[in-house]
């Protein structure tokens, strides 16, 4: 039986996806962000009406903010989830007509300016080296391999990697990508790229139709982003690596690799699928940054 809140729920997560559009993972986070707060606001009361949401003060707002920092919840993603929030109370105002008078004081905490940190090229090659040596079936390693070489060459997210399907085969030259918010991106493919990816897939023991999922699991089904999350893991680990080394890194590195070559910003905006160019030239800071410490530890001044 569908409780009232669940069902107030279900209608604002059908509201993002038929009229906002909203991509899945979007949806998904913005459901968890929710269904905590109420869990918090509520006392796991699941008796809630849309009247229920106008009478939170903006004390309880805050004190579930100081529940968050005390489980080291991090500033970025406690400000996305007052925008889960927002977006939710804002849509029952229109829907319900119970607009909460307290929300729009509740300021978002200060985003940490975390720059990304990209592998080396030295570290790309360590990385792959633990890939190829690891103890698992053959196609899986050359799943594996292949998954890493298109995360690197072409500056994908995994999720992006791993929705792909063998509909996009002969990949050529170049593939579609769909990306945040079912935006379509051109990604240029390596011949490196193009040759593992046809071994890969001639080492599968599984029978292949159009509509099939490029990479799979053991049992032939999709492959989860926390399978390939592991492998990375695995790879640090044996090499003694950070552990911001993760498939996201190795965009970072696609990135910064490709800044490193002189390519200008508006191409590897183009190629990441950023809808600003800001969010590119938190690349050029990585750089920057990076220039200073050589400069600190090479100049003789500094000696």
């Amino acid at each position: 039986m569908t409780t009232k809140l669940e069902k107030i729920l279900n209608e604002w997560i059908s509201y993002n996806s038929n009229v906002r559009k909203l991509s899945l993972n979007s949806i998904k986070s913005y459901s968890i962000d929710l269904k905590s707060f109420c869990t918090f606001a509520f006392n796991d009361n699941t008796d809630v009406s849309p009247s229920d949401f106008r009478k939170i003060k903006l004390a309880d707002f805050r004190n579930w903010i100081v529940s968050l920092k005390s489980q080291s919840v991090g500033s970025a993603t406690i400000c996305r989830k007052i925008s889960s929030l927002k977006n939710f109370l804002s849509w029952l105002d229109n829907t319900y007509n119970e607009k909460n008078p307290d929300i729009e004081k509740l300021d978002s905490p200060r985003k940490d300016k975390n720059l990304p940190r990209p592998n080396s090229i030295k570290e790309i090659e360590k990385l792959l080296k633990s890939i190829e040596k690891a103890k698992e079936r053959k196609w899986v390693i050359l799943r594996n391999k292949a998954i890493f070489i298109l995360l690197y060459t072409c500056g994908m997210r995994i999720s992006e990697a791993l929705d792909l399907k063998r509909s996009v085969l002969p990949l050529g030259d170049s593939i579609i990508v769909k990306g945040k918010g079912n935006k379509e991106r051109m990604v240029p493919i390596l011949e490196i790229t193009d040759q593992i990816i046809k071994e890969y897939l001639q080492s599968i023991p599984f029978y292949k139709k159009a509509n099939d999922f490029l990479f799979l699991g053991i049992r032939g089904k999709k492959l989860s982003p926390r399978s390939f999350q592991k492998v990375i893991e695995k790879a640090r680990k044996e090499n003694g690596f950070l552990e911001t080394t993760t498939p996201h890194s190795l965009r970072h590195s696609f990135a910064t690799h490709m800044l490193n070559e002189n390519t200008d910003l508006r191409s590897i905006q183009k190629l990441l699928g950023h809808s600003s160019l800001s969010s590119t030239e938190i690349y050029t800071q990585v750089e920057e940054k990076k220039l200073i410490q050589v400069y600190r530890s090479t100049h003789p001044r500094e000696k």
